[in-house]
């Protein structure tokens, strides 16, 4: 869907309320908020101008001129979840509110370890701060330090510490919506309250999850808990030999998950993605032939970085005597499945950061790299420490400008669904001539299959192939009885055709809320698959 160019008025109005150097709106410098994995080509999906503001005040402004001149607004935090679009809006023309302004970090209580941030508010600036007060606390990070807090809690992201389920951390919300109304959830709905970012319900129906994954309002300020510094931290993985041993992996890690021996979430990557991201070496050294990577070439990956064909990592956190009883739990189960490694590496928790994060010789780019590599991606990113590290897996091809896209289902946690999904992804993926590269990111009773297309961003056909895969995985895996957690913005109308219990009881439902809070369509027309009346 495509909006009429923005009017001189409107434009006029919107330098007025938050200074011209605020508004962007020459084409050059619209470049850096279109989809950064999209090739150059491509007119889909490129605001109108972008506008920058500052305070609760100025957001409001901006809605209430949205408003007056019938502006749909795409909002992002950072905008830094390039393989979902980044910045990009759903619908061409959109004037994007870009909240990397909003950058405060307003309260930070070591005692009760939590912090109140505005939307622009980086893990990598959360962390710092930390650091810069010398306060025992851990923040829960992604595996890419760049992006906004408030925005990854908002798309359902998640973190590896042992408050890795983002959107069941947070607690309370500052919200704008479309009438300029600001709104506060939970406890905050009481001035004066100051229970909000420690106690997430309040009086009545709970709000806060209507504006995730939604287009309902801003958020312009979030409670999100932290973890409190360990004694002890131990950063673990369990290496499998064979592709079939993911059943005997996730059958054994489930119980352990279930009765909080393992308090984080547990990734398993498999071959494909540990050797692309982190061995340095690229994809023609060990294949050169057309389609995916065959067998052999899978197998000698793994033999030669010592990876083998599943890598799990996980965490334990707490007190020197309980952690070495939860590690001895782990060690038997673990242990019972033929070949499998279990490693682990101990820090006190008091100088786990600083010795992680102390300046390393740097590990040359050869097969062998890809253990100690994901071995200190996995121990820094448990210990709440921010890194850019997987961007790495951009390189895995050679002769061009590396990009990436995700197909994302989710199944039920057991050994036979993770070995039959996996299958399945391999065979389709093979069959469009693209390789296999995940990571299973999973919970006490589901998971979730991270499948990464990488492609070259400058070969047209090769890019437009990526997104048309997607494409095509969505309606196969709902067939399947696959539903994704998210998905690029191209797709968000396909994921949520799939959603259709009911005869799509949930879109209905969606639409009346925003037909309800939003009738002009004003916010992020199009996301998550969700328009007023006026746009359907």
């Amino acid at each position: 869907m495509t909006r009429p160019p923005l009017s001189a008025d409107a434009l006029a109005a919107l330098s007025a309320a938050l200074g011209p150097e605020h508004v962007l709106h020459r084409p050059e410098d619209l470049l850096p908020y279109r989809d950064p994995y999209a090739h150059a080509s491509w007119q889909e999906h490129i605001p109108s101008a972008v506008v920058s503001p500052a305070t609760v005040e100025e957001v409001q402004a901006v809605v209430r001129i949205a408003g007056e001149h019938s502006l749909p607004l795409w909002t992002f935090s950072q905008g830094r979840n390039n393989g979902y679009g980044g910045p990009a809006p759903a619908t061409t023309g959109s004037v994007s509110v870009s909240l990397r302004r909003m950058n405060r970090i307003l309260e930070l209580d070591e005692d009760l370890a939590y912090c109140v941030v505005e939307p622009g508010v980086r893990f990598f600036d959360l962390f710092e701060e930390i650091r810069r007060r010398d306060l025992a606390l851990w923040p829960s990070i992604p595996d890419l330090g760049w992006g906004s807090v408030i925005g990854n809690c908002l798309d359902h992201g998640v973190g590896f510490t042992p408050l890795g389920d983002h959107p069941g951390r947070q607690s309370g919300m500052e919200v704008v919506l479309a009438d300029g109304t600001l709104l506060r959830t939970g406890m905050g709905a009481m001035k004066g309250n100051t229970s909000w970012p420690v106690r997430k319900p309040g009086f009545g129906p709970s709000a806060d999850g209507m504006f995730m994954q939604s287009n309902y309002g801003i958020v312009t300020k979030m409670g999100c808990w932290l973890v409190p510094q360990p004694e002890v931290y131990m950063s673990c993985d369990v290496r499998v030999e064979r592709e079939e041993d993911i059943v005997a992996l996730v059958d054994t890690v489930r119980p352990l998950l279930l009765d909080r021996t393992i308090p984080n979430y547990p990734i398993a990557y498999n071959t494909m993605l540990v050797g692309g991201a982190l061995s340095g070496v690229p994809r023609e050294y060990w294949y050169r032939g057309e389609g995916a990577l065959p067998e052999e070439a899978i197998d000698r990956i793994a033999r030669e970085t010592d990876t083998g064909r599943w890598y799990m990592r996980f965490a334990l956190y707490g007190h020197a005597e309980i952690v070495e009883q939860q590690y001895e739990i782990c060690r038997r189960a673990f242990e019972a499945i033929p070949g499998a490694r279990l490693t682990a590496r101990a820090y006190d928790g008091a100088t786990a950061v600083d010795r992680l994060t102390a300046p390393a010789e740097p590990v040359p780019d050869r097969p062998a790299a890809a253990l100690p590599r994901i071995r200190h991606q996995s121990d820094t990113t448990q210990a709440g420490i921010p890194t850019l590290d997987l961007l790495d897996n951009l390189s895995w091809d050679e002769h061009g400008v590396g990009g990436h896209l995700d197909y994302s289902p989710v199944a039920p946690l057991t050994g036979e669904e993770a070995l039959e999904q996996s299958r399945w992804l391999r065979s389709a993926l093979a069959a469009e001539g693209l390789d296999y590269a995940t990571s299973l990111m999973l919970t006490p009773r589901a998971f979730v299959n991270i499948t990464s297309l990488w492609f070259n961003t400058a070969d047209a056909a090769q890019t437009r192939h990526a997104y048309d895969v997607i494409g095509r995985l969505i309606p196969e895996g709902a067939r399947r009885g696959y539903g994704v957690y998210r998905t690029h913005l191209r797709h968000m109308d396909a994921v949520a055709d799939t959603f259709d219990f009911g005869g799509h009881a949930q879109r209905r439902f969606n639409e009346a809320v925003k037909d309800c809070l939003d009738p002009q369509g004003i916010f992020s027309p199009g996301k998550q698959g969700i328009r007023a009346r006026a746009l359907r």
